[in-house]
C-alpha cells in the first residue's frame, strides 16, 4: 500500500529562522530511506530536464516543463520525484517508475 504524501516527504532539522527548509524523501512503496539515483544510463540518464510545453505531457499530468529525477530504494522499489511549473504555478510530485 502506497505511503501518504506527509510520511513520503518528511521535513528534516534546519537553521532556524533560516530559508533553508530541507526534505527526506522516502520510499513512497515501503517507507525506507535510503533512496538513491536510479541506474539508468548514468547520473545524465537518472535525471532529465524536459520543455516548456502546453500539452499536459508531465507525469503529474499538469502542462509545462518539468524535471524528472528516477529513484531507486535499497529495496528495490523504482519510482521518479517531478518538479514541475507552469505559468508560475509549482506542482511536485513522486509517480511510480515504469
Amino acid at each position: 500500500m502506497p505511503m501518504s504524501h506527509a510520511d513520503t516527504l518528511v521535513p528534516t532539522d534546519s537553521t532556524p529562522g533560516s530559508w533553508n527548509l530541507q526534505w527526506k524523501l522516502m520510499c513512497p512503496a515501503c517507507g525506507i530511506s535510503e533512496v538513491e539515483r536510479a541506474a539508468a544510463g548514468g547520473d545524465h540518464g537518472a535525471v532529465t530536464v524536459q520543455p516548456d510545453r502546453d500539452d499536459y505531457d508531465s507525469p503529474l499530468g499538469t502542462r509545462g516543463g518539468y524535471v524528472r529525477v528516477d529513484l531507486t530504494c535499497a529495496a528495490g522499489h523504482g519510482f521518479a520525484f517531478i518538479v514541475g511549473n507552469h505559468k508560475g504555478e509549482e506542482f511536485v510530485g513522486v509517480v511510480p517508475r515504469v
